[in-house]
């Protein structure tokens, strides 16, 4: 009798124990899936939120799109014209109302005409956190691109101005007038006339000329049609 109750007792252990493992096990699984739906539901926040923050950012890359294409234009406006004051130097055919303000003799001599685009589309996208849409790979396009375009302008105006440095120190070489020029920004008859008539210094302004319309109006051309294409592309992409 007591054997038979001691296997009773152990048989109902036994199954309170399966019991207990059974509901500690169910415990377990509702605490894991708990977690899991709580990990998804802040990942899909996250993802909402980023996906947000994605579409604000694509907003302000197309206004700074059309900011930066309408200060290229009117940068390409101030190449027409001062392609125009370095035709009027070489003696060409030249439009005068196009010609840029200012003295002629300061813009051909002393002036280097740059652009001066800043890079706030550039640290808008290098500083934000993109998700894996195609608008934010065109993001990442329209970034590059930037980058590139803004070292061949920096490469370009190098050489416009170590070519206007030369030119200045073959004319102190060889000019007595020049320290006059130099300090009191006085051209007299022998200025204008070497200025205007001396083959060297002219072939001087022209080279400067095709770096100036050639080079970098081509550079700005190039710029301004790939952004107004990437603009559009861009826009086509926002949900």
């Amino acid at each position: 009798m007591k054997i038979f109750n001691k296997q009773r007792y152990e048989f109902m252990n036994l199954k309170q124990f399966r019991k207990y493992m059974l509901y500690a096990t169910g415990e377990i699984i509702l605490v894991i899936i708990g977690i899991l739906i709580a990990l998804a539901i802040n990942n899909w926040n996250q993802q909402k939120q980023l996906k947000n923050a994605n579409q604000e950012l694509q907003k302000k890359v197309i206004v700074q799109l059309d900011k930066d294409i309408g200060f290229l234009k009117d940068f390409q406006e101030d190449i027409v014209g001062l392609n125009q004051t370095y035709l009027k130097v070489l003696g060409r055919d030249y439009d005068k109302d196009k010609l840029n303000e200012g003295s002629m003799i300061s813009t051909v001599l002393f002036s280097v005409n740059t652009l001066s685009l800043d890079k706030h589309l550039n640290n808008l996208i290098d500083n934000a956190k993109l998700d894996n849409s195609k608008a934010s790979q065109k993001m990442i396009d329209i970034n590059s691109m930037y980058k590139i375009y803004l070292k061949d302008i920096d490469d370009i105006e190098a050489i416009i101005y170590e070519k206007m440095t030369n030119n200045l120190a073959v004319i102190e070489a060889t000019q007595s007038w020049y320290a006059e020029l130099i300090t009191d920004f006085k051209c007299r008859n022998d200025c204008i006339t070497y200025l205007l008539t001396d083959e060297g210094h002219k072939s001087r302004i022209a080279t400067l000329r095709f770096l100036y319309v050639s080079g970098y109006g081509s550079i700005i051309d190039g710029f301004i049609n790939d952004l107004i294409s990437a603009k559009a592309e861009l826009e086509s992409l926002i949900e």
